[in-house]
């Protein structure tokens, strides 16, 4: 069997949803890292043309306004996820229908930002390794996201 036959057989290759989750994307420091210096490959920023501020996801997200916590804490109160303190126009506001540009770091997979919760609706696809300066379809009209 082939290095690479081997390592899909054992889970090693994966998409990047495989190495965050609901609370990474709440707890870790990588969240809010400035998007060029995140191990998260996907950032949603505030503004058009990338700025104000943003917020970097290590994995999918099937509702921004009441993504699971996890953790060592779990939690059945909604828990939203805001744009990061700090970072110009929209810090601190709720990510879910005020996005308006977005990154694709990601060297393997595309990211999806959907219209609506749960990965349905119109949607805009970013390709690996992606930015556009305005999104089309879900310009602050987003409430999910996933790996593709």
């Amino acid at each position: 069997m082939s290095a690479t036959a081997t390592a899909v057989a054992i889970g090693i290759l994966s998409t990047p949803a495989a190495h965050a989750n609901g609370a990474d994307n709440h707890q870790s420091q990588e969240a809010c890292n400035a998007h060029s210096e995140s191990s998260f490959d996907f950032t949603l920023w505030f503004n058009s043309s990338y700025s104000g501020s943003h917020r970097n996801f290590g994995s999918g997200v099937n509702n921004f306004a009441d993504e699971p916590y996890g953790g060592s804490i779990p939690s059945n109160e909604p828990a939203p996820l805001y744009f990061c303190d700090g970072w110009g126009n929209g810090s601190n506001v709720g990510v879910k229908n005020n996005a308006a540009s977005a990154q694709n770091r990601n060297t393997r997979y595309s990211a999806v930002v959907f219209f609506n919760s749960w990965g349905q609706g119109a949607r805009d696809t970013l390709t690996p390794l992606s930015s556009w300066f305005k999104l089309k379809e879900t310009y602050n009209n987003n409430a999910s996201f996933d790996w593709r």
